[in-house]
């Protein structure tokens, strides 16, 4: 079970326990297209993000990070979840520092995202 107070790193902002690694995800070949979809919104939202906190649109970005959290862990997508929740939070605290490192840090995640089929 993942610990969901988890402290973002010093240097990366990311949790400590987020493997650096491929992101291994299985999926039933039915759902693949909602997956690849999903998936693809997310990457733009990663503009989105960016984009916000450069105008400091605090409340546009903690919406899209709650939206992680809520749809990350629906398509299995756990530490994406994970990412959200501390984006959320560095989002309510105008963490610009924190924000920007998180955001990158869910770029980094979803370029290691291998989609399997089975």
């Amino acid at each position: 079970m993942r610990n969901t107070k988890l402290r973002p790193s010093a240097s990366t902002g990311m949790p400590a326990d987020i493997d650096s690694g491929p992101v291994i995800i299985r999926v039933h070949p039915r759902i693949g297209d909602i997956v690849d979809r999903y998936l693809d919104n997310r990457s733009r939202e990663v503009s989105s993000l960016t984009i916000a906190l450069a105008r400091g649109e605090f409340d546009h970005i903690r919406d899209v990070a709650h939206d992680l959290v809520g749809t990350g862990g629906s398509f299995g997508f756990e530490d994406m979840s994970l990412i959200g929740r501390l984006l959320e939070n560095a989002a309510l605290n105008q963490q610009c520092e924190q924000i920007e490192l998180l955001v990158e840090g869910l770029a980094d995640y979803l370029s290691r995202v291998e989609v399997v089929y089975q």
